[in-house]
Order: structure tokens, then C-alpha cells, then sequence
């Protein structure tokens, strides 16, 4: 899996970027877009970031998350 992370200013809504070659292949993608400025001011540490996206995902993600949510792991045979 290839991931690409980039900041970007946004303009009037529009964001637009380069992926990089290791996406040559590759004929959809995931986009993910996460606010870094909080309404109180400017985000300047990871912790800050994290909360100031928090309470912000949609109503149907799960409040609580057990073992019953977890796919079962199933043994494979070693690689060596």
C-alpha cells in the first residue's frame, strides 16, 4: 500500500497535487481530506491537530468498537 501525505492551502474549496510514481499503476485512489486549522487558531503541534479534527467524524461511525467489530485471525504458515 502507497500512502502520500501533502499540506495543502486550499482556494475556494479546490485543492489539486502531483501523486507520486509509485502511483503509476494505480487507476483509483482513496482521498482523504482532515481540517489542520482549528476555528480558535493556528494548529502548531500534532496533539493540537488531533484535536482540533476530533468530534468530527460522520454520525455513522461507531461510538464503541469491541471484538465482535474485529475481523477473526486465521493462522498462516511462516514465510521461511
Amino acid at each position: 500500500m502507497y500512502a502520500h501525505r501533502t499540506i495543502q492551502r486550499l482556494s475556494n474549496l479546490h485543492v489539486q497535487f502531483d501523486l507520486p510514481l509509485e502511483f503509476a499503476g494505480c487507476t483509483e485512489a482513496e482521498i482523504i481530506v482532515l481540517p489542520i486549522v482549528s476555528a480558535s487558531g493556528k494548529v502548531t503541534t500534532w496533539e493540537e491537530r488531533v484535536l482540533a479534527v476530533a468530534g468530527t467524524l460522520g454520525d455513522d461511525f461507531p461510538d464503541h468498537i469491541d471484538d465482535s467489530d474485529l475481523g477473526e485471525d486465521v493462522f498462516r504458515d511462516s514465510f521461511e
